[in-house]
């Protein structure tokens, strides 16, 4: 027989291993939750928060199990996405006595310079989002052990797996299609590869033109060497953190809707500890950030699921 499930029982514990929630559908005080809690769907956020500085923010990850006749509890089948972990009392034991919230539509955690959502440092995913005038704890880097991706998606995939491979650094766009971590974008008609340049065996970024012979879209593909990546607040532009596909995403976009730089996204393959980034360059992409999110969707690996 299978041993239960420990309880977790700390705050580092909520923000690193819990994989189910289980809450009652009464609080404390005898309010029913039933309706928030019903709410809550596969693909959608649970948030257990004690104050601003000290939340963990969960993705639901299959359909929720609703009370039984003979039990008043709520399970949540989850996994950590988001927190913020610098205030008093958030770590250690988390205590009987802590009064503690739930929130099933969270708001979204954006990072800018003027109007953030945020006044400490959030990790979301292997981010970091840190506020500008933020002077205390940082989260240290962790270093980590990166595997490239088995397969990617695109009309080149991955690296030809009946040739060598090529010695890096390297600027042929040839051989740099034969890098393990090699995706080609699904892309405007028309458009098509500039330059490509891969600097190492976890590193490689590529220039792809429009049909005008422009410079259009800038893609990054890299394997993290450690944990968290910091983002730090921009002049003019907001990070925005995002789900995209059950995995954690930053979304950068301007505020100046005149602004002539692009919105970059930025999407995290867990399995391979690999970052897909793309950053627009286009006119037409500039502003467009559903569409940019398409484009870095379609460069990541397809043979392994959320």
């Amino acid at each position: 027989t299978p041993a239960p499930p420990a309880v977790i029982a700390t705050w580092e514990g909520l923000r690193s291993e819990a994989a189910t929630l289980r809450v009652h559908q009464t609080d404390a005080g005898g309010t029913s939750w039933a309706p928030e809690f019903g709410a809550v769907a596969e693909g959608g956020l649970f948030e257990w928060r004690k104050a601003s500085d000290c939340w963990v923010r969960y993705h639901v990850t299959g359909p929720p199990v609703r009370p039984s006749a003979g039990s008043g509890r709520w399970e949540f089948p989850v996994e950590w996405m988001t927190y913020a972990a610098t205030g008093e009392d958030c770590t250690g034991a988390v205590g009987s006595a802590s009064a503690l919230g739930a929130d099933e539509s969270p708001a979204p955690v954006r990072l800018a310079v003027d109007t953030p959502s945020i006044e400490t440092p959030v990790r979301h995913g292997p981010w970091l989002l840190v506020p500008q005038d933020w002077t205390g704890t940082i989260e240290p880097y962790v270093p980590i052990a990166a595997t490239p991706p088995s397969g990617a998606s695109g009309a080149a995939g991955s690296g030809d797996s009946g040739q060598s491979t090529p010695p890096w650094p390297s600027g042929d766009p040839d051989e740099v299609r034969r890098h393990p971590l090699w995706s080609t974008p699904d892309l405007p008609a028309g458009w098509r590869l500039g330059n490509a340049l891969a600097q190492g065996d976890t590193s490689i970024e590529a220039t792809y033109l429009n049909e005008g012979g422009y410079i259009a879209l800038s893609v990054w593909i890299w394997t993290l060497p450690a944990h968290p990546r910091r983002v730090g607040a921009l002049c003019c532009k907001a990070d925005e953190a995002r789900i995209i596909d059950g995995r954690p995403a930053v979304v950068r976009y301007d505020l100046d809707a005149g602004s002539r730089q692009g919105a970059t996204v930025r999407i995290y393959y867990e399995p391979a500890h690999t970052m897909y980034i793309a950053s627009a360059r286009d006119a037409r992409l500039r502003h467009d950030v559903s569409k940019m999110i398409e484009i870095v969707r379609s460069l990541l690996p397809t043979d392994t699921a959320p």
